[in-house]
């Protein structure tokens, strides 16, 4: 999971959300402030590397999610976006493809719809709707 954690009031609602699909869809959400508490570059590349793939929430526009959604391109691990109405996106690889939402409701909505295609998703950069 690639989300704004600490600049995100709702992160936590979001998390539950996350963990509560991804057990109705039998997938395991990880959460890589969970395992460490401090970035490290050689850690994300590690824990992408290990993904199926790649969920990224650019809503608010954090430069780190800008980071870690570049290195799980250049990894070629699938990767699916949300984000509220409004954000500018600067970074979506190869597709102009990204699921908004605009409350907790359609992010659950926007979620489900998305881990409802896995593991149909394609196997290389696209982005998910």
């Amino acid at each position: 999971m690639i989300c704004p954690v600490g600049a995100d009031p709702t992160f936590d609602q979001k998390k539950c959300i996350l963990e509560t699909l991804g057990q109705e869809f039998g997938l395991r959400p990880f959460f890589p402030l969970d395992k460490r508490p401090k970035f490290s570059v050689r850690g994300a590349i590690e824990d992408i590397q290990g993904a199926e793939f790649v969920f990224a929430d650019l809503a608010l526009e954090r430069p780190s999610c800008y980071f870690e959604l570049g290195l799980a391109q250049a990894r070629g691990i699938p990767i699916c976006i949300v984000a509220t109405p409004g954000t500018v996106i600067h970074q979506i690889g190869e597709s102009s493809e990204v699921a908004l939402y605009s409350d907790l409701n359609e992010y659950r909505l926007a979620v489900a719809r998305i881990l409802s295609q896995w593991p149909t998703m394609p196997k290389s950069i696209e982005q998910c709707i």
